[in-house]
């Protein structure tokens, strides 16, 4: 059933909000229900028994991580491999998807049930879970050109030079491999908050040691800011 939504100070039809997503998309949705879906939360989805937008969302991700692969192996001819996977990384994190799933509107349009704060990590997985979609009704060529459109600015936008800094969890396997030492193992310590809003904490060992701990909204933050403090750590000793 449509409901109205509070958005920008006037109320709007739900077809509304997801007619104004497709604009900013630059497409319309042939199965306006693959949208519908992939704005809708699973706080919203699971008490009214319908589908939520986690499906979209791993397909998105998968199709995401390929487009970008692909972008940056044709748009960085010399870059070494360890180069790509750090500029990949830095694409793909929650912090610049989350970024780009405001531009697109996704924050007012997600549906989510009372009280659930659409935060980073929620809009990171809405924006995965768009994209999902529009695999479906694009197919993988014109996804791949809708992506590129997508990432340019951030693409340009990327320091080859501050790769190391923005994607932690590369840069400390790398330490370890110079150094040769076994590589980090990252192990989930604590969850806390309800379902729709955990907090999940993290070590990361290095050498059988733990060496970082760090807290986020997802295992992927919670794992970058251990890497982060596991190399503050290690940097701290190289310098004494």
């Amino acid at each position: 059933m449509a409901r109205n939504v509070k958005q920008e100070g006037e109320t709007v039809s739900r077809e509304e909000v997801l007619r104004r997503v497709e604009e900013k998309l630059g497409h319309r949705f042939r199965r306006p229900e693959l949208l519908a879906e992939a704005l809708r939360h699973r706080s919203v989805a699971v008490p009214k028994g319908l589908a939520s937008n986690e499906r979209l969302e791993f397909l998105g991700d998968a199709a995401l991580s390929h487009a970008v692969a692909e972008l940056l192996f044709f748009a960085w001819p010399r870059a070494r491999e360890g180069e790509l996977t750090r500029a990949r990384a830095a694409l793909v994190k929650g912090e610049t998807l989350a970024a780009l799933a405001s531009e697109l509107g996704l924050a007012e349009a997600l549906e989510v049930a009372e009280g659930v704060e659409p935060g980073e990590a929620l809009l990171a997985d809405a924006l995965e879970a768009v994209l999902g979609a529009l695999v479906l009704e694009l197919g993988y060529r014109r996804f791949a050109a809708f992506v590129r459109r997508l990432l340019s600015p951030a693409l340009a936008g990327l320091s080859r030079s501050e790769l190391l800094s923005l994607e932690p969890k590369s840069a400390l396997q790398e330490l370890c491999q110079r150094k040769g030492w076994e590589l980090p193992l990252y192990r989930q310590v604590e969850v806390r908050g309800p379902e729709h809003q955990r907090l999940y904490v993290y070590e990361v060992e290095v050498g059988g040691e733990v060496r970082g701990r760090g807290e986020g909204s997802s295992k992927k933050l919670a794992q970058r800011e251990a890497a982060r403090v596991a190399l503050q750590s290690l940097s701290g000793e190289g310098s004494g």
